[in-house]
């Protein structure tokens, strides 16, 4: 059976349909802009064909394509390294101050936010957006988008940091504005949340010196503030749950901007990296009760190319369906990279 999508590395002929998709659901996580579009993907496909040497460089797009009418309905992103002197890591750090009086023999524990940062930063995930009308598809491509990344950072190690993180998207007001941003980001830089969105792309300086260096204590917030930390939006809950169930966890840090949650793990403890392995593709029936699902991977003339398939795996060979070995554009025999799908 052929599979419904090829999620393949993402090029600039791909320019038209990733701006279609991401004006049209307005996404803060690709850029809506031409211009900016067409940059990132040059400096995804450089990054692909290793022409990019520095990690802080380097940013890696990935596209999930309907193989029946070719259209792009998914994307997500990982960018090698996020934090360097010249453009830190900022975050605020979740903490709590203990307070205690002998003479009232009363105790407090007030929670409080720090902002840090650092110029030797990680590894992220980013810019996963779905087609709307793909969401709950059987073929469960918002996994096979998300998973795409771990399969890559599995086989190319050396292009990444040790840690990996991402940010989640936290619930927005009317108009992609923040509750957190309006209360205390916004009255601290007098820039709007899009304004400093925008301007931290390529210019963080303003956080370091507009930002103060002193705790800032939550109970002094508004409750609707304060249970809007760390939070995500009710769309990202199930990319969360992904995140998960490959081990990463919530580090108690989050964005300075929208008080969204930093999500992190070393990638050598990452479960879908520890499982990814290496096999001869067998042509056979793989649609049997023992039969697996699976991310199946290959880099070849065409760059990188994934499809979901399930398969049989025998001694150091993995059963495939032919569909499956076409649409990768490989022959039996060939070696492929292979991910356990959750």
């Amino acid at each position: 059976m052929q599979p419904s999508f090829l999620i393949r590395q993402a090029g600039p002929r791909d320019h038209r349909h990733i701006l279609r998709l991401a004006r049209e659901l307005d996404s803060i996580n690709l850029p809506t802009d031409s211009a900016e579009l067409a940059n990132a993907l040059d400096r995804s496909a450089k990054s692909f064909a290793g022409r990019l040497r520095r990690r802080q460089d380097t940013a890696y797009i990935f596209c999930a394509e309907e193989i029946q009418s070719r259209r792009i309905v998914a994307v997500s992103m990982i960018i090698g390294k996020h934090g360097t002197p010249d453009s830190p890591h900022y975050y605020f750090e979740m903490n709590t101050d203990e307070r205690y009086s002998q003479s009232l023999h009363r105790m407090f524990r007030h929670p409080y936010l720090r902002l840090r940062y650092s110029m030797d930063g990680p590894s992220e995930l980013g810019g996963l957006i779905v087609d709307p009308a793909m969401r709950g598809h059987p073929e469960h491509l918002g996994t096979q988008i998300s998973w795409v990344r771990f399969l890559y950072i599995a086989r190319h190690r050396a292009r990444f940091e040790h840690k990996l993180i991402a940010e989640m998207l936290a619930p927005s007001t009317p108009n992609h504005g923040n509750l957190f941003w309006d209360y205390y980001g916004g009255l601290v830089t007098g820039l709007s949340y899009q304004e400093a969105d925008r301007l931290s792309t390529y210019d963080k300086e303003f956080i370091r010196t507009l930002f103060p260096d002193s705790p800032l204590y939550t109970f002094l917030m508004p409750p609707e503030v304060v249970q809007s930390v760390g939070q995500v939006a009710d769309a990202t809950r199930g990319a969360v749950k992904l995140l998960e169930r490959a081990g990463m966890k919530f580090l108690e840090h989050i964005d300075p901007f929208d008080a969204g949650p930093y999500y992190g793990a070393l990638i050598e403890n990452l479960i879908p990296v520890k499982e990814c392995r290496t096999f001869k593709a067998t042509v056979g029936e793989s649609d049997a009760d023992n039969s697996r699902r699976y991310l199946i991977g290959v880099a070849g003339p065409k760059g990188f190319r994934t499809v979901q398939a399930k398969a049989i795996i025998e001694e150091r060979r993995i059963v495939l369906a032919r569909d499956i070995l076409n649409t990768l554009s490989v022959r039996e025999g060939n070696v492929l990279d292979i991910m356990p799908l959750p």
